[in-house]
């Protein structure tokens, strides 16, 4: 098996689970979810043709905490002038460091958050498994409390033409005991997600699945990543049946974050 087909056969096991094809898969067609809500309640709409489709690519998200006597602005200035050249020069597509909001994220585990999207399986590995890199530098460096690699899942994008939406959050999430990795990727592309992201306050709706070909034994499933205009909108619902983000979740830490894209 070919590197290019074994990144497909790993991104298309998530796609197979969903019911759904990867856009490596598909020619421009839209896969709508297989979801049958109440036609009382208004679904999302496919977000321009790839509704519930696992995007090209693999993710690694690293939470972070600034070292002792330092505090979190002063981390994520140091962050990007430590590794932002370095990182940026090749491996990631997209690097972004976020600063977590302490006022609004109640549970307050972490300081920062660095979101790196790669363009193929290869490249992440070629940055993280191969040699010492200064992806493998950062890491050591640094020493999150939790990296999770992950597919992501286009579900709501930014609407064209907007400006772009000012509070971002993260709702990280392990599942219910009794649910499988399986059960909860379905109920959740295909179920919650559809009605969730139809909120007409909402801006933005990705899903990150874990990746467990790289991230065996991290406890969590995977999160959401929401976008909304400003803090009073994140209370608002378009339709108060819509079910809550938890339903099927043991457990959810849910953290806003001021991001800095870094390319």
């Amino acid at each position: 098996m070919t590197t290019s087909e074994l990144e497909m056969h790993r991104r298309g096991a998530i796609g197979a689970t969903l019911g759904a094809p990867s856009l490596a898969a598909t020619s421009g067609a839209s896969a709508a979810p297989d979801a049958k809500p109440p036609t009382t309640i208004r679904t999302a709409p496919p977000p321009r043709g790839c509704f519930g489709i696992v995007q090209p690519g693999i993710k690694r998200t690293a939470f972070l905490n600034a070292p002792p006597g330092m505090s979190p602005a002063a981390f994520q200035d140091h962050w990007i002038g430590t590794y932002a050249s370095g990182l940026k020069t090749r491996g990631a597509r997209t690097i972004t460091v976020n600063l977590i909001d302490k006022e609004h994220s109640p549970e307050k585990r972490f300081d920062a958050v660095t979101e790196m999207v790669f363009d193929s399986d290869r490249a992440y590995e070629q940055e993280y498994l191969v040699s010492r890199t200064a992806y493998t530098e950062e890491a050591e460096h640094t020493k999150p409390s939790i990296t999770i690699i992950s597919r992501q899942i286009g579900i709501r994008d930014f609407d064209p033409g907007r400006p772009k939406p000012a509070v971002k959050r993260f709702g990280v999430l392990r599942r219910k005991r009794e649910l499988t990795s399986d059960a909860l990727a379905v109920s959740w592309r295909n179920n919650h997600a559809p009605l969730f992201a139809a909120n007409d306050y909402l801006r933005r709706y990705f899903i990150n699945l874990t990746d467990r070909t790289y991230a065996p034994d991290v406890p969590w499933d995977g999160y959401a990543d929401i976008w909304w205009d400003d803090f009073a909108s994140t209370a608002l619902h378009s339709d108060a049946r819509v079910p809550l983000p938890d339903s099927d979740a043991e457990e959810v830490m849910y953290m806003f974050m001021t991001p800095h894209v870094v390319i």
